[in-house]
């Protein structure tokens, strides 16, 4: 048995519901009237449709934002590290510098003592040659 709920008036005529034993309903309207609900319902199913793929886009920025604050960390950490770097190259730099410097001096006093070394042995050797005929000059 089907039982008449309720009607309304829409544009053009009647709407009635009936709800039968199984606790179905059914809506009897004007087919013009259906046509504006159907269009209506399309529309929002579409709507509806593109707020999923809206959404789904929308987490995929968010996504794309984070991944490219990731990125944007690393690559300044990656220049911190970079400028660390060259400041640690710059103290290997000047520590070899001061090397050289160092080697410098110290070559500089090698050759004096070379000098001096070189001129005492010729001051020996020539001592000993000239110190024996002198003396036998001298006892002659």
């Amino acid at each position: 048995m089907t039982l008449p709920i309720l009607s309304q008036t829409i544009s053009k005529g009647e709407v009635k519901t009936i709800v039968d034993d199984s606790g179905d309903t059914l809506v009897i309207m004007n087919l013009e009237d259906a046509k504006v609900i159907l269009n209506d319902l399309l529309e929002y199913e579409i709507a509806d449709s593109l707020l999923t793929v809206y959404k789904e886009k929308d987490s995929l920025n968010t996504e794309t934002i984070t991944l490219q604050k990731e990125v944007i960390f690393k690559l300044m950490e990656k220049s911190d590290n970079q400028a660390e770097q060259i400041k640690n190259f710059q103290q290997l730099l000047d520590n070899k510098d001061e090397e050289l410097g160092h080697k410098d001096d110290t070559l500089k006093q090698y050759k004096k003592e070379l000098r001096k070394q070189k001129f005492l042995k010729f001051l020996g050797f020539g001592g000993s040659v000239i110190l024996p005929i002198i003396a036998i000059l001298i006892l002659v």
